[in-house]
């Protein structure tokens, strides 16, 4: 799931950064405003915030798509917010660390005193917690809508089987897939993630894989933990472990670094999921 796009962030720069540039060089730094006599519009220190705003905006927007990537919330929201709070301030200091006195020495032609260094550094740390709070804000906000909509689990059918096809139900849309579509379903903190083949993954309007395994096609799916139930052709190998566990490896990954993703079967399931794979697909 997406907090924010490309599109939607840029129009919110083109909003936000005028106005808290604005706002910021007048009570701030130039501390003169229209109604008094002598005003004059303080352009490089308006300049200089919207100048460091975007940038350290843009290093933000970078920090948090990476991090969507390899630590998404569904997966750990505290761990994620760990990060994101901890590589974001240091992203941000060091950012602001190289543009603020660049840009005061570009619009000013003076290098910045201390006094306005550790001023600057207050109104960046403050701008950027912000944006980063706004950021994570809509992405949980998002997450609880999803859960909401789930609201508690029930004994109806959520998945309808017929004409070879698979009824979804992903909150606002149903999708229709071929079981060869998807490769796995993955659940965590309450949620569960539809994984299809091409490595796209989808939110659905489940709260655990008890919702959905007993309607799946037994030839084709096959829970392999408490976690995933996967599509048999998503198995790309396994392999024996200690304790008569198996190391299974399903392609695609939920991590796009990775090339398969890794999973353990515990030992009372390892003799099942042979006997599975060995039986013959019938539909």
């Amino acid at each position: 799931m997406e907090s924010i796009n490309r599109r939607r962030d840029t129009l919110l720069r083109l909003v936000a950064i005028p106005v808290a540039a604005t706002i910021v060089s007048h009570v701030v730094f130039g501390r003169r405003f229209p109604f008094q006599p002598g005003y004059s519009f303080p352009l490089p220190y308006f300049l200089t915030v919207a100048t460091v705003m975007f940038c350290c905006w843009e290093v933000n927007f970078r920090l948090f798509h990476w991090l969507d990537r390899r630590i998404p919330f569904y997966e750990g929201a505290t761990r994620r917010l760990r990060w994101q709070i901890g590589l974001g301030g240091i992203l941000t200091l060091l950012t602001f660390s190289i543009i603020f006195p660049a840009a005061i020495r570009s619009y000013t032609g003076q290098w910045p005193t201390p006094a306005l260094l550790l001023t600057g550094a207050v109104v960046c740390t403050t701008l950027a917690t912000i944006v980063n709070g706004a950021y994570v804000g809509r992405y949980l906000f998002r997450l609880l809508q999803t859960e909401k909509r789930q609201g508690p689990a029930t004994t109806e059918t959520p998945i309808v089987t017929g004409t070879q096809r698979l009824l979804i139900d992903a909150g606002t849309r149903t999708l229709q897939l071929l079981p060869d579509e998807i490769a796995y379903f993955y659940s965590a903190n309450g949620l569960v993630l539809l994984l299809k083949t091409d490595g796209q993954q989808v939110i659905t309007a489940y709260n655990a894989l008890t919702q959905i395994g007993p309607h799946l096609p037994e030839p084709f799916f096959f829970q392999l933990n408490r976690q995933i139930i996967a599509h048999r052709a998503a198995i790309a190998s396994l392999q024996d472990d200690t304790n008569r566990k198996l190391q299974v490896e399903l392609r695609p990954a939920l991590h796009k670094d990775q090339d398969t993703e890794p999973v353990t079967i515990s030992r009372y399931r390892s003799a099942d999921l042979k006997k599975w794979l060995a039986s013959p697909v019938t539909a």
